[in-house]
Parts: C-alpha cells; structure tokens; sequence
C-alpha cells in the first residue's frame, strides 16, 4: 500500500515541497493571463495566505515561498513569451498541442523579427523545430497595436523515447523576452508495467471501465 513517508521522508519534507509548487502554478496563471488580449488588468489580492487556502506570495509566518521572486519578476515581464504544452503529459506517437504568444508591452520597435520554435528531448536532442517572423507595427498604427501577439497555435506528433521535454522560442536578433521555456513529459506503453491484479472500480464509471478492460486489465465492482 502507498504511503506518504515513501514519497516524502517527513511530514516537513512534504509542507516543503508544497511552498515550491506554489511558484510554478502562479507563473503558469499569469501566462494564462498575459496571453489573453481581452484582460487589460490584474489585481493580486492574495499577497499572504489566508486561513487553509495557501494562495499567498508569502506564509502567514511573512516568509516568501521559494521561487516566488522569480515567478513573479518572470510573470510580469513587459516583454515574455506565454507558452503553452496540452497535454502536458502523452505517450508517444500522440498528438500534442502547442501554443507560443508574445506579450509585448510596447518594449519591441517597430519591424520584422525573425523566431526560433524547438522541442528538445530527454537528452537534449531536437526533435521538432520551426521558423517564423513576428512583425511589430509602428505607434499610431490603425487598428490600434495590441500587447498580445499569436505566434505558433500547432498540433505536432511527438514519436520519440519516453522522458521530459523542452518547448523553447527565442528570437534571432533583437529581443530577448523573457519565458522562453515550458516542459512537458512523454511516455511509452511498451515500458508500462503489467497490471497482474484486479482493479476494483468504486461507483458508475462506465467510460473508465472500459478503458481499463481495453488495457488488459480486470475490473470489478466495489
């Protein structure tokens, strides 16, 4: 049977590791929003943790939790790439979906910059890769400049070995956003241990079902 102490070594260790996660979920919310042209505005009313809720910059000890600088200094960049992996999981020789927006807070002038798209695998070998420009207008322009600019919206089968990936933009010359990376993992089935015992399956889950005796395995009901 699972238990805790397999994963974490003491209770502290767990409560640890919980601070840290905070960071990347804040900067994953903050490239959401960034990404949206129709938010002008955002308020960050959770400075410090509340009661249970844990949404704070800092504990309710006043302590800021690691990394949570660097999200923010990240997340609030004039000039960052909002990037996007679904699923951020997959097993391979499954379709990915990827997604590179440019927040631009008037920091760029106006003209053509030519953009670097990659994916690097496990052992950092480049497995996918595309080329595009992203055109800045000039000030005054009509209609009126946005700070949200799409740059890659793109399915792309990943069939290569099981491990974690890199999604990465850069520009050729001339800027240097931040936020220019975001990992995903892909797995592979052949390397999937056999489920020898039965699964029992509590409640109406037909769909689950399925896909579990569509897996070889045996179900049966709580």
């Amino acid at each position: 049977r699972w238990r805790m102490a397999d994963v974490f070594g003491r209770p502290e260790d767990f409560f640890a590791a919980s601070l840290r996660k905070m960071a990347g979920e804040r900067l994953l919310g903050l490239n959401a929003i960034r990404s949206n042209p129709a938010i002008v505005a955002h308020s960050l009313t959770g400075t410090v943790d509340q009661g249970m809720t844990g949404e704070g910059l800092f504990t309710s000890f006043r302590e800021l939790k690691p990394g949570t600088v660097d999200a923010v200094f990240d997340g609030w960049a004039p000039l960052r790439w909002c990037l996007f992996v679904e699923p951020v999981h997959f097993y391979r020789g499954e379709s990915v979906h990827l997604q590179a927006v440019l927040a631009n807070e008037d920091q760029l002038t106006p003209g053509e910059y030519p953009a670097h798209l990659q994916i690097f695998g496990p052992n950092n070998e480049k497995v996918w890769e595309r080329s595009t420009k992203v055109r800045i207008a000039a000030p005054g322009s009509r209609p009126e400049p946005p700070f949200v600019l799409p740059v890659l919206s793109e399915a792309v089968v990943i069939d290569s070995p099981s491990g974690k990936y890199r999604f990465v933009t850069s520009f050729d010359q001339g800027a240097a956003p931040l936020g220019d990376e975001v990992f995903f993992h892909v797995g592979d089935r052949v390397e999937q241990p056999l489920v020898t015992g039965d699964v029992v399956l509590w409640g109406e889950d037909p769909t689950l079902a399925k896909w579990l005796v569509e897996r070889g395995v045996t179900v049966r009901t709580f």
